[in-house]
């Protein structure tokens, strides 16, 4: 889900913000103005972190001994 707008209706926060991450990034890529730059990178950095810190969606949980299990595989 792209739009921001059908993002925030859906309820879903986690598709919520990931929406505004995009259009934060864009808004960036688009930017002129080295303050504007500065307050929309740092408002990124906020979402990511706030993307980051949400529960796992239930299809990609993994148990513990799955995750460890992964991370040895990739030695």
């Amino acid at each position: 889900m792209s739009n921001l707008t059908d993002a925030a209706k859906s309820g879903n926060k986690r598709d919520t913000l990931i929406a505004l991450r995009d259009k934060i990034a864009a808004t960036i890529d688009n930017c002129e103005s080295g303050r504007d730059m500065a307050a929309n990178s740092k408002r990124l950095m906020e979402v990511m972190a706030e993307i980051d810190a949400l529960p796992e969606p239930a299809a990609e949980k993994q148990s513990a001994h799955d995750k460890l299990k992964a991370k040895n595989e990739k030695r």
